[in-house]
């Protein structure tokens, strides 16, 4: 089958579909034409062009009833208040910083977006565990703090305590003398 043929019978049959199912009693009739090309028709060819007339068998159609109408389920929602975009971030230190050597004593600071409104709270916890109380600035003076690895994140509290945001974690390095 050439590429001509394919895109006749592929058309025809594009038109069949779009057009419903052929009424049982119509006939289809497949034939060359004096240029060499297939031709469908549902009359038959003139008795010059005759020659070599075929006509279509068509299987049965597939079909079946359409559903019952099922009316959309409602759903009775309270209107939602707009929920804020929050973007918490500990700018400084950096993941990954070193706190040089002296008396693990540093500075946190954090950037809130959308800033933090009056009934709002944030939380700078290290290694897990708070370090203070939920304040409304959003930096923080660490002193004292033991040598070694430790995990700052900051969390965000809306006006009726609920957590509403987490920073992702910054790791530090603290370096601090060790009596040995």
């Amino acid at each position: 089958m050439n590429r001509y043929t394919f895109w006749v019978c592929a058309g025809v049959i594009g038109i069949l579909v779009l057009n419903g199912p052929a009424p049982a009693y119509a006939d289809i009739y497949q034939y060359k034409d004096k240029d060499g090309k297939v031709v469908f028709s549902d009359k038959p060819p003139s008795e010059a062009d005759a020659a070599g007339v075929e006509e279509v068998q068509l299987g049965t159609t597939n079909s079946a009833q359409p559903p019952p109408h099922i009316p959309p389920a409602t759903v009775s929602r309270e209107p939602e208040e707009p929920r804020a975009r929050y973007s918490s971030t500990i700018t400084s230190p950096t993941d990954g910083s070193t706190i040089p050597m002296g008396p693990g004593n540093f500075a946190v600071t954090a950037v809130l977006s959308p800033p933090l409104n009056s009934n709002e709270r944030a939380l700078l916890k290290m290694d897990g565990e708070p370090v203070g109380e939920p304040q409304r600035g959003s930096s923080w003076q660490l002193r004292n703090v033991f040598r070694g690895e430790h995990q700052l994140t900051l969390e965000r509290y809306n006006a009726s305590g609920q957590l509403v945001d987490t920073s992702v974690p910054v790791t530090v390095y603290v370096m601090r003398p060790s009596i040995r």
